[in-house]
């Protein structure tokens, strides 16, 4: 016959503290993607967390605090969150690629839009923002093919691949061009995309 240990009172009252919280960072992310952090208040966070307001302030101490537990939660699940993997992002497919970039920036573009204010003039989020890329890319570069990663500078191809697909989501998402300019953007994004990872000629 088998054998379960029985928890204990304190595991399951740490496991309900762990529900608690995250159930609180959940709703910051919904209330931030919808309102933006500046627009949210502690009170509207824990209402639609279906907890109260001193049950928020027993887990963070203020407003800021609640926002740096946020980010953290928010890009330690980042995958689950955007609905993508790695492995989405080193494909070939650089026009299915652009397509996930341009939902992201789309679904989370008030929260995005905010974020990039804030990591300008708050030097916490600056530093937790900074932290995040830098571990993403070098998860993404160490995922990279051999033959991509034996390439000349290919740290450098990777990071500007993915700068240029920024700054086409970001013409995409504020309306900056006409339906063909935004066209012939997106092709000529893709195409030098590829001759940066995947061709040998490092002229664009």
């Amino acid at each position: 016959m088998g054998f379960t240990q029985r928890r204990t009172d304190k595991e399951i009252i740490q496991e309900r503290a762990i529900r608690t919280r995250e159930k609180l960072l959940a709703a910051a992310l919904d209330q931030y993607i919808e309102k933006g952090y500046h627009n949210t208040t502690v009170d509207e966070i824990a209402k639609s967390a279906g907890l109260s307001t001193g049950i928020a302030y027993r887990y963070f101490k203020n407003k800021k605090e609640l926002l740096l537990a946020t980010l953290t939660f928010s890009f330690e699940n980042i995958k689950d969150i955007a609905g993508v993997n790695e492995e989405d992002f080193l494909s070939d497919d650089i026009s299915g690629i652009l397509t996930a970039f341009e939902r992201i920036h789309i679904e989370y573009r008030a929260f995005h839009e905010e974020l990039e204010g804030l990591r300008h003039s708050d030097d916490d989020v600056r530093k937790l923002y900074a932290d995040f890329t830098k571990k993403t890319l070098c998860g993404l570069y160490e995922m990279l093919p051999d033959d991509i990663k034996k390439k000349g500078h290919s740290w450098e191809r990777m990071n500007i691949s993915i700068q240029l697909m920024e700054n086409y989501c970001h013409a995409y998402m504020d309306h900056m061009l006409q339906d063909d300019e935004l066209k012939y953007m997106r092709e000529k994004t893709i195409r030098i995309i590829e001759k940066l990872m995947w061709e040998d000629n490092d002229e664009i």
